[in-house]
């Protein structure tokens, strides 16, 4: 997990990723030691659907394929299990008229058609994960392809939700063209064991799908391998880069979608069988929820796609009833690394944890079962948890069948359930 101070200073933290008698966390990841992970070459080049518009009135000129024809059926579909008044309102929100509409029928045709268009704005690739099993948040890491242009073309950025600001690999920034690579001030940042001084760059003409980013990347040139991260990924994408889109995570049907801000308002993203949870703004640029271990008071936690594992300091977990001493407390095999190489060792016990939902609404619960890693991380400390409850929340709590995370509304939806895989 990482982060960057808006001003000069990027915060990097560390959290934990996989479970043995032999691993080892790197900053957000945990490697067997026994196994390297490593990531496929082969780029599935992205996908963004375009939709054909069919006009009936027209005789039908327009041949429309069977996959858009099925496209909008299931568009439809979505609209026939709606009310006519919720139809309208996700109509208002996305700016389509619907004044000609004097059906329910005819409203459904049109939610139909203005979703499809939603949906032609959006960047869908598939969802490639750093390890072993598809479908499974311990398989790794949510990656996507970046076309940076120069020598490699396309390359892979792993996506944290817990890092304010995109990283990238010196050697992505020797295989760009160099007219591309802007070099900013070097920052001052804070890994999970020590402090370190960065370079910051903007990358231009840089691309994922069909989205071009007009303005660059910005990004910290950072070197990922003493995290234990392939050669092969080219930096990790942070808050600044998610922010512009609403992202959704199907880890179950392995599908990575980035909308257009707007999209869950507008109704183009069905969250319906998802638990609303909020978000608030940590003054580093972070993003917290309320979490709750084994019944005790609620408390801040960040969201860290770039841990496998949820970690909690001794406070959190000293008020969850399972101090240092306690029997259910595991030790050793587990090591924390920051991107500069250093390590310290974590612990482990199990926890029933809650997140906690909007006020009247659902809660999430999970049950780790002896998978949460617990140690005070030196960047707890400097997001001011020193002598407070404090954790941050994974993928095994993230990363379940379906999730939707918009940094601009500062809504977390999370799947049901209490299946923890």
């Amino acid at each position: 997990m990482g982060c960057a101070r808006p001003s000069s200073t990027v915060t990097s933290t560390s959290t934990a990723s996989a479970s043995s008698a032999a691993a080892r966390t790197h900053r957000g990841r945990v490697v067997v030691a026994r196994q390297q992970p490593h990531a496929a070459r082969t780029h599935c080049a992205t996908t963004t659907t375009r939709v054909t518009a069919y006009d009936e009135s027209r005789g039908g000129d327009d041949v429309v394929s069977d996959a858009e024809v099925e496209r909008r059926e299931r568009w439809r579909a979505r609209a026939k299990t709606m009310r006519a008044k919720a139809l309208k309102g996700y109509l208002a929100r996305a700016n389509a008229n619907y004044a000609d509409c004097f059906e329910k029928s005819d409203l459904e045709a049109r939610a139909a058609e203005t979703w499809m268009m939603i949906e032609n704005r959006a960047t869908i690739v598939p969802l490639r994960q750093l390890g072993n099993v598809a479908g499974n948040p311990r398989a790794g890491y949510a990656v996507c392809a970046l076309d940076i242009g120069g020598d490699v073309g396309l390359c892979d950025f792993v996506i944290d939700t817990g890092a304010t600001a995109a990283l990238v690999t010196p050697k992505a920034i020797e295989s760009m063209d160099k007219e591309n690579v802007i070099e900013g001030a070097a920052i001052r940042g804070l890994t999970g064991t020590g402090e370190t001084l960065r370079q910051k760059v903007t990358l231009k003409g840089v691309r994922m799908g069909a989205h071009e980013f007009v303005d660059g990347l910005d990004a910290v040139v950072t070197d990922l391998t003493a995290v234990g991260l392939p050669p092969v990924i080219g930096g990790l994408l942070g808050l600044d880069f998610l922010g512009k889109f609403v992202v959704e995570f199907d880890f179950s049907s392995s599908k990575l979608s980035f909308w257009p801000l707007g999209a869950v308002e507008n109704g183009a993203v069905d969250v319906d069988d998802l638990v609303k949870i909020p978000m608030t703004t940590h003054p580093v640029g972070l993003k917290t929820v309320q979490v709750s271990l084994n019944g005790a008071a609620p408390f801040s936690a960040i969201v860290d796609m770039g841990s496998f594992f949820s970690v909690a300091n001794w406070i959190a977990s000293a008020s969850a009833g399972i101090g240092p001493d306690s029997d259910k407390v595991k030790r050793g095999g587990l090591q924390v690394s920051g991107v500069d190489g250093q390590s310290m060792n974590m612990a482990m016990a199990p926890f029933d944890l809650r997140v906690l939902g909007e006020p009247g609404g659902d809660d999430l619960s999970s049950v780790y079962k002896g998978m949460c890693c617990v140690g005070d991380l030196p960047a707890f400390n400097a997001l001011g948890a020193s002598v407070s409850p404090f954790m941050a929340m994974g993928l095994d709590v993230i990363g379940r069948g379906r999730c939707v995370f918009d940094a601009s509304k500062n809504v977390l939806y999370l799947a049901k359930g209490e299946e923890t895989y």
